[in-house]
C-alpha cells in the first residue's frame, strides 16, 4: 500500500469526525453560520500531506469559532433567565403594596392599552418561584404589568430569580420609588406590614436596609394607620397626601369622636367629595378649637380666669379667698358631674 493510501486511510476517520462535529455544532449555533464553513465539503486534496494540511487548517478554523462562541457565552455568566409565563401561574407578593384602586384608575388603563398594542409587556417583571413548586411564581415587582397581562390574557415577560423575603421587599420598594408612582398610603401600608409581621425588627433597620428617610417612612405609616372610617371617607385612600395625613392625625388627637362621626357621614354620601373637601370637613372641627379666655369678676374686680387652649385643654384659676370651703365643694361636684356626664 502506498504512502498516499496509508495517509488517506489514517485521516479518513478524523476528517469524518470533523464533518460530524461541523454538523452537530451548526445545530447548536446561536444566530450564527456553522462553525466549520463549507471548506470541509469542498474537494479534498488528493495527496496525503495535502489532506493533513487541510485538516489542520479546518481544525484551526473550528477552534477559533469555538473560542468565539465561548467568549460570547461567557458574557452571559450570572444572567437571570427571562421567559414568557402564563400570568395565571403568578400570584401577588405577600408584601404587595398596590391598593385595589390602582388597577381601576386612568394610569392603569393607559398601561394596559400600551401592553395590548405591543402584544405584551416590553419591560419584564421580576418573579420568584414558590417553595416546592416548579411552575408557580410570586411577583417581586411589576404587579400592575402582571395584572394588565392577566386581564388581557397575554403571557407576561418575566425575569426569574430566587430571593429572600427581605430581598424581595427591598427590590420592590426601590423599584416602586424609582417609578415615583406609589401613593403615600401604599408606601405606608407596605412599611407597616413589614414591621407588623416582623420582616424587620425596627423602623431604623427597615430604613437602613431600603435606604429611605425615617421621617418619610413614619409619615407614610401614620397615613396607613388612620382609622378605617377616615380612609373610607375618601374616594380612595391613595388620594391622601403626606401633608393631609398630618393634619387629619392632629384633628384626631384633638377630638377623635367628632372627626370619626364626620368621616362616617362622608363615607355614606352617594357622591364622594373631592379629597381636598374631605380633608377640610375632617379638620374643620379642630379649626373651631380656638384659644379662648373667660374672666371672672366680683364687684367689678377680676377674681379669676378660665382658659381653653387650642388642644382643648381647660384651666381654671381663681384668686385666693374667692371661694369658701362649701363653694369649692360645689364647684368640685359640678365639674365632676360634667366630666362624668
Amino acid at each position: 500500500m502506498s504512502i498516499k493510501d496509508r495517509l488517506t486511510r489514517k485521516t479518513a476517520g478524523i476528517v469524518q469526525a470533523a464533518r460530524n462535529s461541523q454538523h452537530d455544532q451548526s445545530d447548536m449555533a446561536i444566530n450564527e453560520t456553522p462553525i466549520l464553513k463549507g471548506s470541509i465539503d469542498q474537494k479534498m486534496p488528493r495527496t496525503g500531506p495535502g489532506q493533513m494540511l487541510a485538516f489542520r487548517t479546518h481544525m484551526q478554523e473550528n477552534s477559533a469559532k469555538v473560542q468565539e462562541l465561548e467568549d460570547r457565552l461567557r458574557a452571559f455568566d450570572g444572567s437571570l433567565p427571562v421567559r414568557k409565563i402564563d400570568p395565571s401561574t403568578i400570584g401577588p407578593s405577600r408584601w404587595a403594596n398596590r391598593h385595589e384602586s390602582s388597577f381601576l384608575n386612568a394610569a392603569f388603563a393607559e398601561l394596559k392599552r400600551e401592553i395590548e398594542i405591543a402584544g405584551g409587556n416590553i419591560q419584564p417583571i421580576l418573579v420568584r418561584p414558590l417553595p416546592n413548586s416548579i411552575d408557580r411564581f410570586e411577583v417581586v415587582f411589576g404587579h400592575r404589568r402582571h395584572q394588565a397581562c392577566l386581564q388581557l390574557n397575554l403571557p407576561v415577560l418575566a425575569v426569574i430569580d430566587v430571593v429572600t423575603d427581605r430581598e424581595l421587599f427591598t427590590a420592590m420598594d426601590r423599584e416602586n420609588r424609582a417609578r415615583a408612582d406609589l401613593s403615600p398610603f401604599e408606601q405606608g401600608e407596605m412599611y407597616r406590614r413589614a414591621l407588623d409581621e416582623g420582616l424587620f425588627p425596627s423602623l431604623r433597620m427597615l430604613c437602613a436596609e431600603v435606604g429611605v428617610d425615617p421621617g418619610n417612612v413614619s409619615k407614610a405609616i401614620s397615613i396607613a394607620r388612620l382609622p378605617l372610617d377616615v380612609l373610607a371617607a375618601f374616594q380612595s385612600p391613595t388620594d391622601i397626601q403626606f401633608r393631609w395625613g398630618q393634619l387629619i392625625q392632629k384633628a384626631l388627637d384633638n377630638d377623635a369622636e367628632s372627626v370619626l362621626n364626620i368621616a362616617r357621614e362622608l363615607s355614606r354620601l352617594e357622591t364622594k367629595l373631592s379629597s381636598r373637601d374631605v380633608v377640610d370637613k375632617l379638620i374643620g372641627h379642630s379649626r373651631k378649637l380656638r384659644a379662648s379666655t373667660v374672666d371672672f369678676s366680683s364687684d367689678g374686680k377680676s377674681v379669676g380666669r378660665m382658659n381653653r387652649a387650642t388642644d382643648g385643654s381647660i384651666q381654671i384659676a381663681l384668686k385666693s379667698g374667692v371661694l369658701n370651703d362649701d363653694q369649692f365643694k360645689q364647684l368640685h361636684d359640678y365639674v365632676k358631674s360634667l366630666v362624668r356626664g
